[in-house]
């Protein structure tokens, strides 16, 4: 059986106008205020004894529930059996029962006379029955609290996996995204090659047909002016000549080919990724989805 005391924890004296804390701790209202001085109504304080927080009401301490209980009342009990307390009313009498209707300790005479129909025992008896009574709240009580604790401790420790496996998605994100932006930076650099390629045979080829097109028209220009300087002579050496010339011209007609119209190649670009798949709402990278883990959900 716990043992009882109706001392404050505090002050170590005799309860005064005491005060109950939601862990069933009792303690002087003078006391408390005092260890709650530099509280403000609804902060959270620490009991005393155990240190389980309680929030300071409205109007502060005072507004505590008053601890008026059954055991309360055993407690007080027991303090004024042990001084051998006497009755008020009858001074020969001992105070050895306790009223339940009433809530208080008296003699047996006043149990005859005042409490015969009411609900009374021995004060003995009934400080043995509440003190098991709340030893077994107690019990059930601190029960309730570890597993709230446990909830507690378990709840951060999810927590703090899901935020790291939170962080770890992020990390492949970005190599992701690093690994894309290295790809498309060597297509690109390949394509950019390519049309660069592209340009010099281009350039190449019409340099060469340039060069062709100029030294055809230097012969036939060429031609030109000596058949007109031959022919203006009008000597008779224009005869002779006048064959060569001639022989000369059918060779110039049969190597300097009429040039047809030059035709330009020309080149497109075909995307290799469908404009569907750029637009805003189409995530072509990866998506983040929800991993459903099986367990049992507890409650408390």
């Amino acid at each position: 059986m716990a043992a009882t005391t109706a001392q404050c924890p505090i002050c170590q004296d005799d309860l005064k106008d005491p005060r109950l804390l939601p862990c069933i701790h009792s303690f002087c209202l003078v006391c408390l205020e005092a260890y709650c001085m530099n509280k403000l109504p609804g902060d959270d304080a620490p009991c005393p004894i155990c240190r389980n927080d309680f929030q300071i009401p409205k109007n502060g301490v005072a507004n505590l529930p008053v601890r008026k209980h059954a055991r309360d009342a055993a407690h007080s009990a027991t303090s004024e059996l042990d001084r051998g307390s006497y009755c008020e009313k009858h001074d020969d009498e001992r105070i050895k029962m306790y009223c339940f209707d009433c809530n208080v300790c008296v003699c047996p005479m006043c149990c005859l006379e005042m409490h015969k129909t009411h609900k009374f025992e021995q004060t003995e008896r009934v400080i043995e029955e509440y003190s098991k009574s709340i030893d077994d709240d107690i019990k059930q009580i601190t029960s309730r609290i570890e597993h709230c604790r446990g909830a507690a401790c378990q709840l951060e420790a999810e927590n703090k996996k899901t935020l790291d496996n939170i962080k770890t998605i992020e990390l492949e994100v970005k190599e992701r995204c690093k690994e894309i932006r290295q790809l498309v930076d060597r297509h690109e650099s390949d394509l950019l090659q390519e049309l660069q390629s592209l340009r010099s045979a281009v350039e190449e080829e019409v340099e060469s047909h340039t060069n062709t097109l100029h030294l055809a028209l230097a012969v036939m220009e060429s031609f030109k002016t000596g058949a007109l300087e031959m022919r203006s002579k009008g000597s008779l050496s224009y005869i002779t000549e006048a064959a060569d010339v001639h022989e000369r011209a059918k060779e110039l007609l049969q190597t300097c080919i009429i040039p047809s119209e030059y035709c330009a190649s020309s080149y497109k670009f075909t995307p290799g990724i469908s404009d569907n798949l750029l637009r805003d709402d189409q995530n072509f990278i990866g998506h983040v989805v929800k991993v459903e883990v099986s367990g049992n959900i507890r409650s408390y």
